[in-house]
């Protein structure tokens, strides 16, 4: 029996929520600022993703159901749509794809450019993790693309200035009057289709042009608002050894009936198969992947090691940092 399993065992089994343990473990003990600094990016990525994925492995054997806690609707003070609609100043900052991994680096900017932190901690993406999806579940303005919502009336009526950022170098003048900013960057999501990505060093690069991304967006808006930093989703980094142990022929099936995606709709006529590593919701009309399972379709997109996961730790749940 592992020593993660013997130290967490009480509390991967208690009766009642037990996201707010995970997120203890998760930013006190894996994704920590002290590990960050200590330890290469290498190490800190490859040490951090063995402790997930070996954590993921137990809760899939013996802890299931707490996967089925990510789908409920975020707490009222880890909500984004109420930060934004709160009577004070502020500016809602999201990052594509950003993760857990990526909290000290945030903290680390936000020291330098004098910022105070008021909050780290964690919230949930939606199911499926698909921006479009998130945009119309915690934003709700529609299932449209984040590129899109500088241009819709609904937002600008709400007295909300929107903001969309193509890469990292794009800058824009923002409205200063405005009670409420909104800054959506494609980054660091652009970067997970890109050649680099099959390689573990995508991740020092992420944090290189993170400081670059942070200076176009966050240092760009007024002084006096509060800043709630956060993401539409994480992603799973696939190194070897660092997924669920699966044969061909268990992951068959999966791969069948997913084409190799992560999750799939429901629809009339199509059964999906009775699989332990196959969560199927039919009340949301969605079947997705339970863990860190890793299917391997055809196509360039098998070589990459950053990718979404399905109903996973590091895929669903996303850094919540507010600061002022």
């Amino acid at each position: 029996m592992s020593n993660l399993l013997v130290d967490n065992f009480e509390s991967l089994i208690a009766q009642g929520p037990r996201v707010k343990w995970l997120e203890k473990w998760l930013l006190g003990e894996v994704w920590t600022v002290e590990r960050y600094q200590s330890l290469s990016s290498h190490d800190y990525l490859k040490n951090g993703e063995s402790k997930v994925n070996e954590l993921e492995e137990i809760i899939a054997q013996a802890a299931y159901r707490l996967y089925d806690e990510f789908l409920d609707d975020p707490p009222e003070e880890r909500n984004v749509l109420s930060f934004l609609e709160s009577e004070k100043l502020n500016a809602l900052v999201i990052f594509d794809g950003l993760s857990l991994r990526e909290i000290p680096v945030l903290l680390n900017l936000a020291q330098k450019s004098n910022y105070t932190v008021h909050e780290v901690g964690i919230t949930y993406s939606v199911l499926p993790t698909e921006t479009n999806d998130f945009i119309e579940q915690r934003l709700k303005f529609g299932n449209i693309a984040p590129s899109l919502l500088p241009k819709r009336r609904e937002i600008k009526e709400k007295g909300i200035a929107a903001y969309y950022y193509y890469d990292t170098n794009q800058q824009h003048l923002l409205d200063r009057d405005s009670k409420k900013l909104l800054l959506w960057s494609a980054f660091p999501d652009n970067t997970y289709s890109d050649s680099t990505a099959r390689f573990d060093r995508h991740f020092e690069q992420i944090h290189t042009l993170l400081e670059v991304s942070w200076l176009n967006t966050v240092q760009q808006i007024p002084r006096g608002r509060k800043i709630l930093i956060t993401s539409d989703h994480g992603y799973v980094y696939f190194g070897a050894g660092l997924s669920f142990a699966r044969s061909n022929s268990e992951l068959r099936p999966l791969t069948a009936y997913l084409g190799g995606e992560r999750y799939r709709r429901l629809e009339e006529g199509v059964v999906p198969p009775e699989h332990p590593d196959l969560a199927v919701y039919p009340n949301r009309k969605i079947a997705v992947l339970r863990g860190r399972i890793q299917t391997h379709p055809p196509g360039k997109g098998a070589n990459r090691l950053y990718k979404h996961g399905g109903l996973s730790i590091m895929e669903i749940l996303v850094p919540w940092i507010v600061l002022e």
